[in-house]
């Protein structure tokens, strides 16, 4: 059963808002931690769109930036190699695929996840983090979910554990590996994810927001 939404906030005595759809904007002018899922019900432990796809489009302007891309050591472009590489680390049986946090007191959540929505693929900034989630064929379908929290940073990595307790039902002292249990966007927290891919940006400095 996937982990819900509902439950790995009430962990934490989080009192999280309403779904919000992908690209929509909402107002949360402070900081805390958000959630990205397949679902618009937090309560929910029955997996939506558990089947893995890349977007072509999506794909075609992440290889263009990143013209220098490895996968395991060996140059990749093709949608069908990244496509299998990338099924390793999907799981069919979750819905959350994201778990973020702002603790900028001048990027708030609703900043955040704004760099999040223009984010391009390839491009160093503003939001390299997470993304995977850029990738998939299904991302018009998801959700934002987002609580106010006093240590941002510290509760976004609490609720990366707890996540991967419920959804392995195994405590991370009994995993190889953990970074590769995290949920499908997340690529580091303390740990990495053992992935094998290089030169996911392209080249360029980036250059200073206004």
């Amino acid at each position: 059963m996937a982990v819900s939404i509902h439950k790995l906030f009430s962990d934490f005595n989080l009192n999280y808002s309403k779904p919000i759809k992908w690209n929509e904007k909402f107002d949360a002018k402070f900081n805390g931690v958000y959630v990205i899922a397949k679902t618009n019900d937090p309560n929910t432990n029955i997996t939506e769109h558990p089947k893995f796809g890349i977007c072509e489009k999506s794909f075609g302007s992440w290889i263009k930036e990143a013209t220098e891309l490895k996968v395991n050591g060996k140059n990749q472009n093709g949608i069908d190699d990244i496509t299998e590489h990338l099924t390793d680390f999907w799981n069919p049986n979750e819905n959350i695929l994201y778990i973020g946090q702002s603790s900028s007191k001048t990027n708030p959540i609703q900043k955040r996840v704004g760099q999040f929505y223009s984010h391009k693929l390839g491009q160093k900034g503003p939001h390299t983090g997470g993304y995977w989630l850029k990738l998939l064929n299904c991302l018009e379908n998801t959700f934002v979910y987002y609580a106010a929290a006093k240590n941002p940073r510290d509760t976004e990595f609490k609720m990366l554990m707890k996540y991967i307790e419920y959804s392995t039902g195994k405590s991370f002292y009994e995993l190889k590996n953990i970074g590769n249990y995290l949920p499908f966007a997340n690529l580091t927290a303390d740990f990495y994810k053992e992935h094998g891919i290089k030169n996911a940006t392209n080249k360029n400095k980036r250059k200073n927001a206004r």
